[in-house]
């Protein structure tokens, strides 16, 4: 088949034949001596066209991790997003994998310790994110697991700073109850959040006296 046309896009070239367009890489281009008018066959052209679309999914991949990690659900839908073919995702996933870039057991660990220890969260609402990245349920029960007495110990500290001004009155029970939503929507438990109040008051009680 005869190459009519060769476009330079952004990252590759586009390369019009007889039958199609594909997407050829520059280096696969200069080194298969790509030219208009030059006569391929479809094979090669389909060849090169996978190879290139994957090379430049690889690299999009490895240049979203230098930014930040990614769980396998995470980067897979992005990308989905940005070629959506199925076959090619799942391929560059698997290398991405095998490398070691993409690591569910890693991400989520350290996903979790960061939901504890920097954003606060109580261990049901760090369940809700680890699943919303997609981590599997037993890896999640794990993870959570790991940090639960963590974040118990921070429920006191975390009271107090968000919502120690609300509580100045042992007998508002409507304030208790705002209280006890804010902290139910953080992902602390109920009964925790009910005994975090009755030891600040204890105290505060204390301080007074």
């Amino acid at each position: 088949m005869k190459i009519t046309q060769i476009i330079h896009k952004k990252t590759y070239y586009e390369v019009h034949a007889e039958d199609a367009v594909y997407e050829i890489d520059g280096e696969l281009l200069r080194q298969y001596h790509m030219q208009e008018g030059e006569n391929f066959d479809r094979q090669t052209l389909e060849e090169l066209h996978k190879k290139s679309r994957f090379r430049r999914a690889y690299r999009r991949a490895c240049y979203l991790l230098d930014d930040r990690d990614y769980s396998y659900c995470m980067m897979y839908q992005k990308l989905m997003y940005s070629y959506q073919d199925k076959a090619l995702c799942t391929k560059v996933m698997e290398q991405l994998v095998q490398c070691g870039a993409i690591n569910d057991n890693r991400y989520a660990h350290k996903f979790a310790e960061y939901l504890a220890e920097r954003k606060h969260y109580g261990y049901y609402r760090i369940r809700q994110e680890l699943l919303r990245k997609g981590i599997d349920k037993n890896l999640t029960e794990q993870c959570v697991e790991a940090v639960e007495e963590q974040t118990i110990a921070n429920l006191p500290d975390v009271l107090v700073k968000k919502y120690g001004s609300q509580l100045t009155d042992p007998d508002d029970f409507k304030a208790k109850e705002k209280v006890i939503a804010g902290m139910i929507r953080l992902g602390y438990d109920y009964q925790h959040i009910k005994n975090a109040i009755e030891d600040y008051f204890e105290n505060l009680q204390e301080d007074i006296s």
